[in-house]
């Protein structure tokens, strides 16, 4: 199986800044972080209606499972979406440590998850409120918390 790639738009945006950078390190990967982020909020406003239904889709399969159950058990449907989102992060991640020189000190893998929560929880307020300027708050703290994970080769 070959390794996943980040999402053209989020690899397009980290080369692009990693072009104009003079310096490495976790500085650097602070500013790889952004861009990605960056480009990536564009793509999730401009279509609310697709986030909406992918919602409600694992609400479903959750309502689904959990109707009459009391005992945890996986879902795989909603596991496979939230797999997917955190493997395109691993991806993106490892990209932005590559580029900048510097490694995580606890497995990308599980900062991927904190990510990917992080992002869910801030579609879902923006789609109850459109608060921009929270959104930008919120995903400029991930990228700080992000940064926070990785130190200097």
């Amino acid at each position: 199986m070959t390794e996943l790639r980040p999402r053209p738009a989020l690899a397009d945006a980290v080369e692009r800044a990693c072009a104009e950078l003079d310096f490495s390190g976790t500085r650097a990967l602070r500013v790889l972080l952004h861009a990605g982020v960056s480009a990536l909020w564009p793509a999730i406003t401009a279509a609310p209606e697709r986030q909406v239904r992918i919602y409600e889709a694992t609400i479903a399969a959750l309502r689904r499972r959990w109707d009459g159950q009391d005992e945890c058990a996986v879902e795989q449907s909603a596991v496979a979406l939230f797999q997917n989102q955190e493997a395109e992060v691993t991806a993106f991640l490892r990209l932005c440590a590559e580029r900048s020189g510097t490694e995580w000190i606890e497995p990308v893998e599980a900062i991927a998850a904190y990510a990917v929560a992080v992002v869910q929880g801030t579609v879902l307020r923006w789609l109850a409120d459109c608060d921009d300027e929270t959104t930008v708050v919120v995903l400029d703290d991930l990228v700080s918390s992000l940064s926070t994970k990785a130190v200097d080769k």
